[in-house]
């Protein structure tokens, strides 16, 4: 790379980000109220990576590729380097600079980064026709990823203002906006994505007022905020479904339907005080169950896909919060913030040795985390958290006395009317729990994250992509005894909530044979009481048994589990995390067995956090054209002792 493709960066002022760092461990802020530092931590971490992985990766800081790093071609420049990074970056390190925090100078190695020139490199050089690393201009006739992540260039190119844009040429300014258009060809309106070319066009026009290099189109942008509201189908709740005609909800709730309209508030909402209005209403319903899926602990219950976007969750009510839409205390949001924070550093979301978040959850946990549309950069979606450094510094959010969460204040069942959600938290443990009475993924390969029965923030869910097996783990499964074909639900006929759990009439497509199926799940504590109606055709009698699976007990490499086995009970418990996972065959099952593995054809290291796992398993061949099973299921961080789940033996 030449000279002249490199902004100096500035030495004064330095803050060693490396060996010798100033910033210990979060681990040495806990209970002591400093969460301020131990925020700083984990963002500073990660900064400390990326810089020095982009340096080695150009000159230029418009690239960024990370070690042995999924290259996908639609994230990559047409020089072969990783865009995606660097987009993901920008909002996070704008969010930094804008807040004038000091040292604004980092030295990695023996190397300073000023982090203002830092942006100006990536902004000067990523649309720079001109330039060997320039981003590229997507095709005019499809959609493509780069209009996801000019959305977020926008976002922080509008954060840092007119000080910033004053810093760039007429020419430079030009550019950005030739290549932000260029990314507003193909409209998307029938899922989340309508909200990136909304963001797009939203910061042009906004920019446009002053800067005359900039300009947008208004009716494209109303376009997609119509569209997006589609899909909220009713304001209860304030949750959207991501598909126009299946009932798909997940955390894009959070991490694009809230963020998303949370900036473009930010940037144009005034001017727009209807819209504004309407999606601020639903938005404050939204935020009022939020803090009920975060466990003591500081995990969300992981669900649904792209779940190596981690505490992007944490974005909403973090922007939420300095919009003045936030609905709880300053103090409850920050020790959401630093346990969420907290807890994915613990399981090791951080590649220390690469400085790079990891695609996976975590060092050994399935790798069907990354989808096929993860690349590299693609975790640092999670970066938009750190938003919260546009709350001031002497605000109650980091001045304020952390508070409980809601599960360690009081047992609770939350219903969430429009998706057909409950949440179970349970204060003697501090576990989250989810049930789904009618959520449907929109393919076939995201089945595990949205088909389970319930998911835990405790008992993390197994995860497999391929298409012609499954796990089943709190699912029911269909398995083809000669082939091993196996497969789950395939879709919902109904679904609904009951007072104490759900109710669903759904059905499984397992090749030629259709099973059909009525599925009710009554919650008594940390209890589940599961009934299934199963109707099958007559050529499926004898050929098809059917498992089904208790929650994940989750070990780590090496570590082996105690087994209490009776006559129709089996308990699972970790010597080493504690934790009990326990099975009673009530009614109808075989027999009831212990699974380490599903299928030759499945990874081991199939759980999204754990390296291994095991689970109980009930089985039943089908040999009738009706069938009744009943089974009750017990899963705990905190278990009751041996002697009382004995005597719920039948």
């Amino acid at each position: 790379m030449k000279r002249r493709d490199f902004i100096y960066l500035s030495a004064a002022g330095t803050l060693g980000l490396a060996t010798g760092s100033s910033f210990a461990s979060p681990l040495a802020f806990m209970g002591k109220g400093s969460s301020r530092e131990s925020i700083d931590f984990y963002f500073l971490e990660i900064l400390e990576g990326f810089l020095r992985n982009a340096r080695q990766t150009s000159d230029s800081f418009a690239v960024c590729d990370f070690p042995q790093g999924t290259m996908l071609k639609s994230c990559l420049t047409p020089s072969g380097k990783t865009y995606v990074s660097v987009a993901r970056m920008m909002p996070a390190i704008a969010a930094w600079v804008m807040a004038k925090k000091q040292p604004s100078v980092f030295r990695v190695g023996n190397e300073s980064f000023n982090l203002m020139d830092v942006l100006l490199a990536a902004f000067k050089n990523s649309f720079n026709p001109a330039h060997p690393h320039y981003w590229g201009e997507p095709p005019a006739d499809k959609p493509t990823q780069r209009s996801v992540e000019a959305a977020l260039v926008a976002w922080a190119l509008w954060q840092l203002g007119d000080d910033f844009l004053a810093k760039l040429t007429s020419k430079e300014r030009a550019d950005i906006n030739k290549w932000l258009e260029s990314c507003t060809q193909v409209p998307e309106r029938e899922n989340n994505h309508a909200w990136f070319t909304a963001m797009n066009q939203a910061a042009r026009l906004s920019l446009g007022k002053k800067w005359k290099e900039f300009s947008g189109s208004e009716e494209w942008m109303l376009a997609d905020l119509k569209a997006m509201e589609g899909l909220a189908k009713s304001a209860e709740d304030g949750w959207y479904s991501d598909s126009p005609t299946q009932s798909v909800y997940d955390y894009y709730n959070f991490w694009t339907f809230a963020s998303h309209f949370l900036y473009w508030n930010r940037m144009i909402g005034k001017d727009y005080p209807e819209f504004s209005a309407r999606f601020s209403a639903r938005l404050k319903r939204f935020l009022e169950k939020t803090p009920y899926f975060f466990a003591e602990n500081g995990s969300h219950i992981l669900f649904g896909r792209s779940l190596s976007y981690r505490w992007a969750v944490l974005m909403p009510l973090v922007e939420s919060y300095v919009q003045g839409l936030w609905t709880e205390s300053p103090g409850l949001l920050r020790s959401l913030v630093r346990r969420n924070l907290e807890y994915h550093w613990k399981v090791g979301t951080f590649d220390k040795e690469n400085g790079k978040l990891r695609e996976t959850l975590t060092e050994h946990g399935s790798t069907a985390v990354r989808e096929i549309y993860i690349d590299n950069g693609h975790p640092y979606w999670c970066m938009q958290a750190f938003s919260l450094y546009s709350i001031p510094q002497n605000d109650a959010f980091w001045t304020a006395k952390e508070e409980p969460l809601p599960v360690e204040r009081a047992d609770y069942k939350i219903r969430l009317e429009k998706p057909q959600l409950m949440l179970i938290g349970t204060k003697k443990s501090g576990q989250v729990r989810l049930l789904e009475a009618r959520n449907e993924s929109r393919r076939p390969r995201y089945r595990d994250g949205y088909h389970k029965f319930s998911y835990s923030s405790h008992f993390p869910f197994n995860y497999t992509s391929l298409e012609d097996r499954s796990t089943w783990d709190q699912a029911l499964v269909f398995r083809d005894m000669e082939t091993g074909l196996c497969y789950g639900r395939s879709g919902i006929k109904t679904g609904s909530l009951t007072a104490d759990g759900i109710e669903t009439e759904w059905w499984a497509q397992l090749g030629s044979l259709r099973f059909d199926v009525v599925t009710r799940i009554d919650i008594k504590g940390e209890f589940e009481e599961r009934a299934h109606i199963i109707t099958a055709p007559a050529n499926a009698l004898n050929k098809i048994e059917v498992l089904e699976g208790s929650s994940v007990l989750g070990l780590m490499n090496g570590e082996n589990y105690e087994r209490t086995v009776k006559p129709k009970l089996r308990i699972l418990r970790s010597p080493h995390s504690k934790m009990v996972v326990a099975s009673w065959n009530i009614e109808g099952f075989d027999r009831l067995e212990t699974t380490e593995t599903f299928d030759k054809k499945i990874q081991t290291n199939v759980n999204v956090i754990y390296p291994r796992m095991v689970i109980n398993t009930l089985q039943k061949q089908l040999t009738a054209g009706q069938t009744k099973l009943v089974s009750r299921h017990y899963a705990s961080p905190r278990p009751l002792k041996l002697k009382e789940l004995l005597r719920r033996s039948v």
